[in-house]
């Protein structure tokens, strides 16, 4: 009997090892019992765990990705890992339009978004009202049930209060993605920067002049859109950029787009990031069609289209 129990013992705690080394997740050690370690505010696995280890696991589990060389699209990360651009865009508050390498994303396996607790006292109740704001009664609680469904949390937090510790992740299955409006390159498809923003030799001019924005190479004709929503200030020709097309958004900054062949919004017009406003073209001082783009503060000055690329 004694070597009985002792072969058991010896098997639970393999078990607790196994266990251990699978649900940490590169933090200090912890011990073998410590089962709440291992509920779903806990991060999964080791700092890269393999995303088709992701897609198999029944309860909801979260790591962070590192964007490397070649993943240009937040689509294909989240088909990876078992969830939806929607959902990462909303979780990391985000429209992950620009993915640089390196840059560090909070990915998980369900389709919602992954809320984090902030401070300690903030209970399910407070969470709850923040996400299930419908105004029927059974439309809210039947949010508030889903909340407890998805991360498999044990009814009673309907009605008892219980405070999350912080840090702790829940996955609200219900979600709006924010209006992020942020600055979108103005042209789509393939393109190719001729000449980009800064000091530049003039290839009109015949001197060495500041260039206060993007010239962007596309066929004669190619369709032109807003970067960004606002409210069209200027549209007409302009020494120099020849047809050109100025926007004020709701930020004070502007935008401009030059050059182009057709003009096709006017002064005073609201207009959304996407609308069709123009047409790519060759007017005042240019040496093929090509799109100018530019992008200026508040006081006017110009700044690097590159900088508010993906920013609001």
């Amino acid at each position: 009997m004694r070597g009985g129990k002792k072969a058991a013992v010896a098997v639970e705690l393999a078990l607790g090892a196994f266990v251990l080394a699978v649900a940490t997740r590169a933090s200090p050690a912890v011990a073998p019992y410590d089962w709440s370690r291992y509920s779903v505010m806990t991060p999964a696995g080791p700092d890269e765990p393999s995303p088709e280890v992701f897609r198999t696991l029944h309860r909801v589990v979260w790591t962070e990705h590192k964007i490397v060389r070649g993943e240009q699209s937040a689509f294909t990360i989240a088909k990876k890992y078992g969830t939806t651009t929607a959902s990462l865009q909303a979780t990391n508050n985000d429209e992950l339009y620009i993915l640089g390498v390196g840059r560090k994303l909070t990915v998980y396996n369900r389709v919602g978004q992954l809320y984090e607790v902030k401070k300690d006292s903030e209970t399910f109740e407070r969470v709850a009202a923040r996400f299930c704001r419908e105004g029927d009664k059974r439309r809210r609680q039947a949010c508030e049930e889903g909340i407890v469904l998805a991360n498999r949390l044990p009814g009673s937090l309907l009605v008892n209060e219980y405070e999350f510790p912080r840090g702790s992740r829940i996955l609200i299955t219900k979600f709006a993605v924010p209006n992020f409006d942020t600055y979108h390159l103005p042209i789509t498809g393939s393109y190719r920067i001729s000449s980009g923003f800064g000091s530049r030799y003039h290839p009109i001019l015949k001197r060495k002049r500041m260039h206060d924005g993007y010239d962007m190479a596309k066929p004669y004709g190619s369709p032109v859109y807003a970067a960004k929503s606002g409210v069209v200030v200027d549209a007409g020709w302009v020494e120099g950029y020849g047809q050109l097309i100025t926007i004020r958004h709701v930020d004070g900054w502007t935008t401009r787009y030059g050059h182009l062949s057709k003009i096709l919004v006017k002064p005073g017009q609201k207009v959304n990031r996407g609308t069709l406003i123009g047409k790519v073209g060759s007017t005042g001082l240019s040496t093929g069609p090509h799109l100018h783009f530019e992008v200026r503060n508040k006081d006017g000055k110009a700044v690097n289209p590159g900088a508010k690329i993906g920013r609001r």
